[in-house]
This record gives structure tokens, C-alpha cells and sequence, in this order.
């Protein structure tokens, strides 16, 4: 299953409605290597996806919608979602619309519109046993068409003139008020959409993944490591690391390695590993904060794991946030970068509606001041640089 477009309205932190591509919006250009998948004639994925903004500019919360949409194509129930926060505050009268446009693996494109209400007696106790759950599907519908139909890229997402296959119907399905018709669809036609969510890794950094380490990613890391090893001995772990010309040291719990390895070789593990488990399924790996505990080189090799057809053969995707707006520049496209501000409600943009080329370099176009609010401003840094000078002068007195 490849996802192409998540659209979402309704949901109260954000301006507009919020329209996330997956596809190649700009023109491909066959003899260049743009981190692209091709789905089927003309249409192409972008195997990376960006999201660029300042600090609480909503960035973890785009994050967090996006990975609520591809849970809610794993047939995960609503309200055992990590991130149903995204949809508080809905009042009585109020929903949310989802809908998702995906590739399903017999070569079909579909739409699943979802529209999710609140119980609005949940949090004062008050529901019977039958409405125990905080949020329910209040509608739902699934559509699909034969790719052979699609003649031009606008066709992609024109349902109008299609019947639903699935409507959400309690007696007929047997669903729970919070679980999505993609569980008998899936179940029907064998899809599956892998993915893994590393957004709460970024506050916690401790070993998160079992085995014997491929020792070409721990070097790679960190060449002073000899071995790595985590053992699940009668549910007790065990980790083994030795540096080489050192004896072996022996950690029964993962936070102890930040004592002997940096927060950087420890994320690295968690995520190299996992995003080749991504690769190797064609998966989603969502991960916040990119370049958190890393340098400069370790961010562009890993995001060239999946911008590489050899490393990528299956069409894995990375959606990722980062204040590091350099990274872009790393990029041939432009429609796979999301520009996110935070004026009272976050506002998303993708850079191919703002900057129409592809041979100016982005981080210089950010740094300009040309799109507000996305990069710290000089005067903000001369005013908190002022008054930071002031406190430590008057701080002697």
C-alpha cells in the first residue's frame, strides 16, 4: 500500500485545512536521481518528505496528524491512536474529516473519507457502557478506481463520479464505533502498510532495538566500538558492549549506555536499524527532530539511504522535521519540503506553491526573511542578544 495525499479539516490548532502530498507534484525529470518512486506511468512518490520551521511552530503536530491517518489505514481503533490528541477540543456540533488517498496492492487507487465526532460527556463520566469511547466514527466511506483510468495527475483524486465499496454500517460490518471499514478491506484484499513512529524517541534516548548490531552501522557511528549486543535473557536484558583494547562492560538497563557512548551513536542505532527494516518492507518511518544528537554528516547519509535506489529499492518514505534548514539544500525538488509557521494556528505550505525553482538554494531563500516566521529572525537574536547583555551587566551590581 502507497500512500498519495492526506487531507484533514477540522482540527482546531491548525489555520486551514491541511493537504499533505506523497506524490510528485512538479515535473519529473527522468535523467536526474530526485528521490523518487514510480508508481505507475507517470505518477511518482517522493521517498522523502520534509517539514522545515522554527520552534513551536507545529512541526511535531503535523508529524503526529500524519501518523494518526497511517494508523488509521492499519486498522488501528481511533481511540488507541497515541496521538488522538490531535483531535481535542471538538464540540458537539463539530468533526474532523480525513481523507486518504492510497495505491492498494492490486493496483487500484482508493479514497477512504473518514469523519471522526466526540462523546462531549467523555471527560465529565457521564457516557452509559456503550459510548465509553472518547472519540467515534460518526461517518465513512471507501472508493476506488482501476489505475488505467487515470489519465493525468488531476484524475488521481476525482471520485466524484464513483460508488463507495464500503459504507460504515454497524450491522452489516460488525465495527466498533472507533474502528475504520479498512479492517475489513484489508483484510479483504491483503493490504498492508508498514510503519514505524520514532516522534517519542526524541526526548528519550535509550537503546530501543535487540540483537547483535551489524558492527558496519556501530563503526560507522562510532569506530572505537569493538561489538554491541542486547540479550533478552528470561525477559531480563542484557547489554554487552566492548570498545576495542577494553574489557566488555555489561548494562542491564538501556539508559545506562549514556554513560559510555554518546546520545548520538545510541539514536543512530535506534534509527539506522530501524529505518532498514523500512527499506527492506517498502514501509513509513516517521521520525521528529532529525537532527537531534547528530552532526551534519551522519543527517545527509541517512536521509541518502532513502533518497538511493539501491538502498531503496522498494519505495520506503521518510517523513521527517528539522530546524536544520540546510539539509534542503540537499534536495533537487521543491515539493517535498513543507514550509510550517505558527501564527496563533499552524499554517503548512508546500515549498513548490512558494519557490517555483529548483536551482536556488532554499536555506539561503529561508534565511532571507522572503517566508515569515519560518527561521529565527536577526531582530529577534539582537533584541534577546541586547537584553541578555543588559542582565549580565547588571548582574555585577
Amino acid at each position: 500500500m502507497k500512500v498519495l495525499k492526506i487531507e484533514a479539516k477540522g482540527l482546531k490548532l491548525f489555520k486551514n485545512e491541511i493537504s499533505i502530498d506523497f506524490y510528485a507534484k512538479q515535473r519529473v525529470s527522468l535523467d536526474k536521481n530526485e528521490m523518487l518512486t514510480n508508481l505507475f506511468s507517470n505518477v511518482y512518490i517522493n521517498n522523502v518528505i520534509s517539514f522545515i520551521g522554527k520552534n513551536a511552530s507545529g512541526k511535531t503536530t503535523t508529524l503526529k496528524v500524519i501518523s494518526f491517518a497511517l494508523q488509521l489505514l492499519r486498522n488501528e481503533p481511533i481511540n488507541k491512536i497515541k496521538y488522538r490528541e490531535i483531535l481535542t477540543g471538538l464540540k458537539e456540533d463539530e468533526e474532523v474529516e480525513f481523507n486518504i488517498y492510497f495505491l492498494t496492492n492490486t493496483n487500484k487507487i482508493s479514497k477512504l473519507k473518514t469523519i471522526i465526532k466526540a462523546n462531549i460527556d467523555f471527560e465529565n463520566n457521564n457516557l452509559d457502557n456503550n459510548l465509553k469511547n472518547q472519540y467515534f466514527i460518526s461517518h465513512e466511506e471507501l472508493k476506488e478506481k482501476s489505475i488505467s483510468s487515470i489519465r493525468s495527475k488531476k484524475d488521481l483524486f476525482d471520485f466524484s463520479e464513483k460508488e463507495p465499496i464500503f459504507v460504515r454500517d454497524n450491522n452489516e460490518l460488525f465495527l466498533l464505533d472507533d474502528v475504520s471499514v479498512m479492517v475489513a478491506y484489508n483484510k479483504e484484499y491483503n493490504n498492508t502498510l508498514y510503519m514505524i513512529d520514532s516522534i517519542e524517541w526524541t526526548d528519550i534516548n535509550g537503546l530501543r532495538i535487540k540483537g547483535n548490531f551489524p558492527i558496519s552501522i556501530v563503526q560507522f557511528l562510532d569506530s572505537n566500538i569493538e561489538s554491541l549486543e542486547v540479550i533478552d535473557n528470561e525477559n531480563k536484558l542484557e547489554i554487552h558492549l566492548k570498545f576495542y583494547g577494553k574489557d566488555a562492560i555489561v548494562c542491564y538497563n538501556p539508559l545506562d549506555l549514556n554513560k559510555y557512548l554518546s546520545s548520538g551513536t545510541i539514536k543512530g542505532i535506534n534509527l539506522f536499524l530501524t529505518a532498514i527494516m523500512m527499506l527492506k518492507r517498502g514501509g513509513y518511518l516517521i521520525v521528529d527532530e532529525l537532527e537531534n544528537h547528530f552532526n551534519k554528516e551522519i543527517v545527509s547519509t541517512f536521509i541518502r539511504l532513502f533518497m538511493d535506489a539501491e538502498t531503496n529499492p522498494n519505495g520506503a518514505v521518510l517523513i521527517f522535521s528539522t530546524h536544520y534548514i540546510e539539509i534542503i539544500d540537499n534536495f533537487e525538488r521543491n515539493d517535498n519540503t513543507y514550509v510550517i509557521r505558527n501564527k496563533e494556528y499552524i499554517d503548512i505550505k508546500n515549498l513548490s506553491d512558494v519557490l517555483n525553482r529548483n536551482d536556488v538554494k532554499k536555506s539561503d531563500f529561508f534565511q532571507s526573511g522572503v517566508l515569515n516566521d519560518t527561521a529565527p529572525s536577526y531582530n529577534e537574536y539582537i533584541i534577546f542578544k541586547r537584553e541578555l547583555k543588559n542582565d549580565l551587566n547588571n548582574k555585577g551590581n
